[in-house]
């Protein structure tokens, strides 16, 4: 260890010199080069002690018995103060979001936490007491409390890379699992709904039309000025600016030509490039809500669903998947950094045709099987061919008591017609039903060789067809 009290020597206009004061000049442990360290005096008795109580203190951090000095300091600091410097620095780095808006929403948040948690000054920061006043919170939903988790640990994290405390009491709080817990989920507007808004709205009808048709958000629309929209270019677009994105990252969106239009027709004879396109502002929750209600428009639909204005973002994700709009494609529309946020989150699945899609899948079975019935007021089971496959068209057969006849009908390969008949009871056959009469075979037809076991109770005629695959029955 070096430890000397000395006056540290400089040359000045070429003549050595002498400081006035007297420095500490120490080397503990591992340090790879002396140190200096100003005492403040001038007297040589007062800077050996002052020498001898810094070297003590530092001996005692080396040996872990004392905390760093910093440390020492920031725990008796109030952390409001750490508040007011870790929000300087997130403004001087361009970290708080579009307006200040991220943070002014951090500083509520942890200014929340340090009122209701009785948090003072570090020390005071522990896991039990932030795990306990969030069990205690029954308004708050479980993203909204996730929200309050991330910002504080945002502050504490902070704290730590500076130095002014040794770790971050919540760092092993886990986050509120927000799966089926959610209390407020978005649909997409349809077609018909964003008709009636758009036409019926007065000159807000042009905003919603715009948040539906490009997806920008709420901000990004209040900022858009005419010099942003590029009508004449060869692809018609616009320009997402820095200062008003999301991610921070200037962006263009293709236009479609219905929104250019009307854009376009939106914009005033003298309106400068640097004009606002919406001067009037955009529309908050409460006019937005009474524009929809007026309009015959749930705004919270039976499935606890939301139609706010970002719905409308969602509305134009859905659009273009409902379109065949490639997943990639789609993404890009949106600005979305993450396929999956396109594709699970902003993507109303309700309005999606799956079903349109699943019922032209290829049958598992070469042939489709066809009944039809007519009952009898018995309500016995219909019989069937002899087992001998030898039904013929217009015989009866009787069994039990009851008379039955079994018939065999022309059916044309290329498909039938049918007019009117009678729905078979069965969910198998519900959509394949053939009818009695008024049947018309089209092009060459063949006999059904094969007789099939009624499902169908009652006393009266069965009809048993076997149709190719390229059957085709039309009402």
């Amino acid at each position: 260890m070096i430890f000397r009290v000395e006056k540290r020597r400089f040359r000045k206009n070429g003549i050595l010199r002498l400081t006035r004061c007297y420095y500490l000049r120490y080397r503990i442990g591992e340090m790879p080069v002396d140190r200096w360290k100003t005492l403040g005096v001038t007297d040589k008795q007062v800077a050996d002690k002052r020498a001898q109580e810094f070297i003590q203190e530092k001996e005692r951090e080396v040996a872990g018995i004392l905390e760093p000095k910093v440390i020492r300091t920031a725990a008796m600091t109030p952390l409001s103060a750490h508040l007011e410097d870790y929000l300087a620095d997130l403004e001087k780095r361009n970290r708080v979001g579009r307006n200040g808006r991220g943070g002014r929403q951090l500083k509520m948040r942890v200014c929340t936490l340090l009122k209701e948690c009785n948090w003072k000054v570090a020390y005071n920061i522990n896991a039990d007491s932030f795990i306990a006043w969030r069990s205690r919170q029954k308004k708050k939903s479980a993203r909204t409390l996730n929200h309050y988790l991330q910002a504080m640990a945002s502050f504490l994290n902070w704290l730590q890379r500076v130095g002014r405390i040794k770790g971050n009491p919540l760092k092993f709080v886990e986050k509120i699992d927000e799966r089926g817990r959610s209390r407020r989920v978005r649909r997409a507007v349809t077609d018909e709904e964003l008709r009636r808004l758009v036409r019926d709205s007065g000159s807000r009808g042009i905003i919603y039309f715009a948040a539906a048709r490009t997806g920008l958000r709420q901000e990004e629309l209040r900022q858009l000025i005419w010099d942003d929209l590029r009508f004449d270019d060869e692809v018609p677009h616009v320009r997402v600016r820095v200062v008003c994105a999301k991610n921070k990252t200037e962006e263009h969106v293709p236009l479609v030509p219905e929104i250019a239009e009307a854009l376009r027709a939106h914009r005033p004879a003298n309106a400068s490039a640097k004009d606002l396109v919406f001067p009037n502002g955009i529309p908050r929750a409460a006019r937005l809500r009474g524009d929809l209600e007026s309009n015959g428009i749930a705004y919270q639909d039976e499935s606890g669903r939301y139609a706010d204005f970002h719905a409308l973002r969602y509305t134009w994700t859905t659009f273009l998947q409902r379109h065949g709009i490639a997943q990639r494609f789609a993404m890009k529309l949106l600005r979305h950094s993450d396929m999956k946020l396109t594709a699970k989150v902003y993507t109303d699945e309700t309005q999606l045709p799956i079903y349109d899609a699943v019922k032209v899948l290829p049958r598992l079975f070469g042939d489709t099987q066809m009944c039809a019935q007519i009952s009898g007021a018995a309500g016995h089971q219909l019989s069937h061919a002899d087992d001998k496959g030898n039904g013929r068209a217009g015989s009866q057969h009787e069994g039990n008591g009851v008379p039955r006849r079994m018939l065999t009908l022309p059916v044309a390969i290329g498909g039938m017609e049918r007019v009117k008949g009678i729905e078979p009871s069965s969910v198998a056959w519900k959509a394949t039903a053939l009818p009695l009469s008024y049947t018309r075979a089209r092009r060459s037809s063949w006999r059904a060789s094969q007789r099939l076991p009624s499902p169908f109770l009652g006393d009266g005629l069965t009809v048993c067809v076997l149709l190719s695959p390229a059957a085709k029955l039309s009402v």
